[in-house]
């Protein structure tokens, strides 16, 4: 609850509307048929980036108003759907990047040093980290062939 709290304190105080806004600005200045690859490109990947090192349900709860701020701003390039779409794969596979990116992987940790296998920080970041930069270039690529180039 704490964090929703966290959020729409967040929301009137202004900040995820700066945010959705500096976004926007930097989106619109780029030419109109680009508009949408650059969004979808911008979401994922900070998306990832940052759910790999904050936990990704946090992270998805405070972006969902950046994101309508976003599609309210240019609604012509930017439908909504996509945007969570981009967001939700981000935010998502971001969290495989570290230990700290998803509770599953805590909790997961957490079994296995109780069943005699230590997962440190830096043994899960190595394969964790390739799999998430993997998965989240074959995601930006999905989501660029079916909404932007087809």
């Amino acid at each position: 609850a704490g964090l929703f709290v966290l959020v729409e304190a967040c929301a009137e105080m202004g900040l995820l509307r700066f945010i959705g806004e500096a976004l926007a600005k930097y989106i619109e200045s780029q030419e109109p048929e680009s508009q949408l690859a650059v969004a979808i490109t911008l979401v994922i990947w900070v998306s990832a980036i940052t759910s790999a090192f904050l936990d990704n349900i946090p992270y998805t709860a405070t972006m969902i108003p950046i994101i309508q701020i976003l599609s309210d701003t240019l609604p012509e390039t930017l439908p909504l759907t996509t945007l969570a779409w981009a967001l939700s794969f981000g935010a998502c596979l971001g969290g495989n990047g570290t230990l700290l990116g998803a509770s599953a992987n805590i909790v997961t940790a957490g079994i296995s040093t109780n069943k005699g296998f230590k997962v440190s920080f830096l043994n899960f970041f190595y394969p964790g980290m390739l799999t998430m930069l993997a998965t989240i270039v074959i995601s930006n690529l999905y989501m660029l062939v079916v909404y932007v180039w087809i």
